[in-house]
């Protein structure tokens, strides 16, 4: 049974947690079927961000920070491509100046944390008004995140590039404390980690690695220490792939496949 180890460091009075497995991915024994023709959906693709370049280790990362984030009201951030994560999730976001960064072409899991930068947008080539795309360039955007299909479409909007990255805030549910987020996330001064989270806050970043030489890996951040639930999770998912594994060959057709990487998530329908 593999098992997703988390490195765990108190850093800036938090306790954060990384994963960053470079070649040993999740899962080693992958359905057949991802290499071979897709009808029209549903596919891999449109439900879990699956492909046959990033397999199904996605729907383990997607299913571990869902349920990691369980109880909290989520808002998501889709790095350099906030429009079209505006486009898939069918949501209008809030513009912030500062977006969090992980360099995926970096091994060592301090050195590729590089905390908040200043937001950019992709402005697409095709903008209608190009005015608006050109004016907020310089902004990132929360999204609000409230299925587990809308936490595949953030990653979605991110999957085309050489890496791709998107950011996740637990927070406490309710106005005044996702208008505390927002205002922490603007202006002039870079965030920090600390200053951005409050007891009970949860923060994870997915990088995933996309071409050759980029790397995945889960970062996540809170003051309570949550050690144990991670170790709880790792073990749910050493499972969780075992018998996937056992299945994938035997898998005949997308279906059965969906079935199967729905057990996989550990999250349900």
């Amino acid at each position: 049974m593999k098992q997703i180890r988390f490195d765990a460091a108190v850093e800036d009075g938090l306790n954060v947690y990384r994963y960053l497995p470079g070649t040993d991915l999740p899962v080693e024994q992958h359905w057949p079927g991802l290499y071979e023709e897709w009808p029209d959906a549903p596919t891999p693709w449109t439900e879990y961000a699956v492909n046959n370049n990033n397999t199904e280790e996605i729907a383990v990362y997607l299913g571990l920070i869902w349920r990691l984030t369980e109880g909290l009201a989520r808002y998501g951030v889709a790095t350099y491509y906030r429009d079209a994560a505006a486009e898939i999730l069918g949501q209008e976001p809030t513009l912030v100046d500062w977006e969090y960064e992980v360099d995926a072409a970096v091994l060592e899991p301090v050195s590729r944390d590089h905390g908040f930068v200043p937001g950019r947008s992709c402005v697409p080539n095709r903008s209608a008004p190009i005015a608006w795309h050109l004016e907020h360039a310089a902004q990132a955007g929360l999204f609000s995140i409230t299925t587990p299909r809308d936490l595949v479409g953030l990653l979605q909007a991110t999957l085309p590039d050489a890496s791709a990255e998107v950011t996740l805030f637990g927070i406490e549910p309710g106005p005044d404390r996702f208008a505390a987020l927002r205002q922490s996330l603007s202006g002039p001064a870079r965030p920090t980690l600390a200053g951005v989270l409050r007891p009970g806050d949860m923060f994870v970043d997915l990088a995933v690695g996309v071409d050759l030489d980029n790397y995945d890996s889960i970062t996540i951040a809170a003051h309570a220490d949550r050690a144990a639930y991670l170790q709880h999770l790792a073990d749910d998912y050493g499972r969780r792939v075992a018998e996937y594994e056992a299945k994938a060959d035997g898998l005949p057709d997308i279906p059965a496949f969906l079935a199967a990487v729905r057990d996989l998530t550990g999250i349900g329908a």
